[in-house]
């Protein structure tokens, strides 16, 4: 776990902070001299941080990244080195309330290579902003290169891009920030990165509707739902039958104790080994029995970013892995690089994909050659040996091709499969999971995992494919007029393939997305703020879930209202 510290310089009579000074220096060299080349390379690889307030993120002994400011009023900010007094008066400068008795400067915000993606810079920022709020502070200034003025843009900085200069190798832009704007738009994310900080959060998921209809299905009548990605449709009468005709028994009788007959069928419809199938009450269920028999405080695991929050949630806070982001940048529409994320996931004990993905919608057609190639078994110059793919909407997909049989021929390989999004059974939980090691897996799943009717209709719902694939038409054409609706209003829309949409609010609209969800949610629309979904979201992302043909008309029509307000 990561601990924060804070010291000024002179430096006190402290050996800790010394020596962590030393990494710091030595840190410093390794990023602004070997990989900006923004200054030479010297003999004792040392590069001195001359700011006067220090933020430092320590794992154990070791420095992983800090931040530091220089406060008003002190030495000359680092901007007037770099920048004239006529640029800086036009740009930053211009914007502050007051340059001289309430702007600091962020100096330096730098975190270790081999620790990016772990959404430290994030963290040190929101310290950064604390540390400047308690000292009655209105504005931050600051400069940033080429390679991180996005990530500074999408943390808050207005970014001065036709006001670049170079030094060295490396192009800077001056960039500002108004302390109490920035605060306030991003409280909802402030206060995530707080509680994930704690240890003791529980992970952030979308249902926020329970909170304004509690029980009161007529108060939920009036809502629509589009945080979640619950089905529209309803499951398949059969299952709904079947059900209705045994609800007494539903209610009264314990169901079969390993859910045979539903592992006898998923092995049927799935072609794969009975014995290789464990079920439990959601997928949710599956991840926290057997990641932690899978995983340790030691292994490095290599995950998506965006992607389904709970992941990152357990390997953190349950199991307290080392985990590294495969950041998805949105320049190239969240697609993988395959080469790359092969690259660095053999560098791995372990790797996590959802697929499609969660929230990009993104499908990676290529998924089955990624896992051959990290697996250890196949490659033995690869360090991989647990492969957790997430496939809950790959059925959304009539031509996707499943990895459930490729289990057969690669022990690393784990394949989760919910069954609440595609077949409409999100009130009773029901997720499958197939794998070689699934016979020592299966003792971590309790006895009766799965409900009498959950088990009922799983079971109805696997024979009947025919019925679920003309609700998958019908959300496809739903999503792709949601698509268009959304541009139209001018949302940058990004293209899925199952039943929800990752979306950018309107350039031209004053709503983060913290604001328009509230908005929405006054008139009835629940939206999921997508920001904290991924480290270099920016706080304008929401995930629309695809709704009913009616649904979706009102929910076109209470977003084309609240932007327009």
């Amino acid at each position: 776990m990561t601990e924060i510290l804070q010291f000024d310089y002179p430096l006190p009579e402290n050996e800790r902070i010394h020596e962590l000074w030393e990494q710091l220096s030595s840190i410093r060299h390794d990023v602004y001299a070997d990989e900006l080349r923004q200054y030479k390379t010297n003999e004792g690889r040392k590069l001195e941080d001359p700011g006067r307030h220090f933020i430092a993120c320590v794992e154990g002994d070791d420095l992983v990244g800090y931040i530091s400011l220089n406060p008003p009023g002190g030495q000359p900010f680092r901007l007037t080195t770099y920048f004239s007094d006529d640029v800086l008066q036009r740009t930053v400068f211009d914007r502050c309330d007051d340059p001289e008795a309430s702007t600091f400067e962020v100096r330096g915000l730098t975190v270790a290579p081999t620790h990016r993606g772990q959404n430290l810079a994030f963290r040190l920022m929101r310290y950064a902003l604390e540390f400047v709020v308690e000292r009655g502070g209105a504005d931050i200034v600051a400069m940033g290169h080429t390679d991180v003025v996005n990530l500074y843009e999408n943390n808050g900085m207005k970014v001065f891009r036709e006001e670049g200069v170079s030094h060295g190798e490396t192009v800077y832009f001056p960039m500002h920030m108004d302390v109490a704007v920035t605060v306030a738009a991003f409280a909802e994310k402030i206060q995530a990165d707080v509680e994930e900080e704690s240890g003791d959060d529980a992970c952030y998921h979308g249902g926020q509707s329970w909170e304004t209809s509690k029980f009161d299905f007529d108060v939920r009548d009036t809502l629509i739902v589009a945080d979640v990605l619950d089905s529209p449709f309803p499951p398949c009468p059969e299952a709904l039958a079947v059900i209705s005709e045994q609800l007494e028994r539903c209610c009264q009788e314990s169901p079969p104790t390993q859910c045979e007959e539903l592992i006898q069928t998923i092995a049927e419809v799935r072609n794969v080994p009975a014995n290789h199938i464990a079920v439990s009450s959601g997928s949710s269920s599956l991840m926290f029995s057997l990641l932690p028999q899978l995983l340790n405080e030691h292994s490095r695991v290599l995950v998506l970013s965006p992607m389904y929050g709970e992941y990152s949630h357990i390997l953190q806070h349950v199991i307290g892995c080392h985990i590294t982001y495969f950041v998805l940048e949105d320049s190239t529409d969240f697609s993988i690089d395959a080469d790359e994320l092969i690259s660095q996931a053999c560098e791995h004990d372990a790797v996590i994909f959802v697929n499609p993905n969660s929230p990009t919608g993104v499908y990676c057609e290529s998924m089955a050659d990624v896992v051959s190639a990290i697996a250890h078994t196949q490659n033995p110059d690869s360090m991989c040996k647990m492969i957790w793919v997430d496939e809950t909407y790959i059925n959304y997909l009539p031509d996707a091709v499943s990895l459930e049989a490729l289990c057969a021929s690669l022990p690393e390989l784990v394949v989760c499969k919910s069954m609440s999004k595609c077949y409409a059974l999100s009130g009773l939980r029901v997720a499958y999971a197939v794998s070689q090691n699934m016979p020592m897996l299966k003792r971590y799943i309790p006895p009766w995992a799965v409900s009498l009717p959950g088990q009922l209709a799983a079971v109805a719902a696997l024979r009947n494919e025919a019925y679920y694939a003309q609700q998958y038409e019908v959300i496809h054409a739903e999503r792709r007029k949601m698509h268009h609706s959304l541009e139209a209003m001018g949302f940058r829309v990004f293209s899925g393939v199952a039943n929800y949409l990752l979306t950018y609010l309107p350039a031209e609209s004053s709503y983060t997305s913290v604001g328009f969800i509230e908005a929405c949610r006054a008139e009835g629309l629940f939206v999921r703020d997508a920001q904290n979904m991924g480290v270099h979201l920016p706080n304008t992302a929401v995930r629309f879930a695809v709704r009913s043909i009616d649904e979706n008309k009102t929910m076109l029509g209470i977003v084309g209202s609240v932007l327009s307000s």
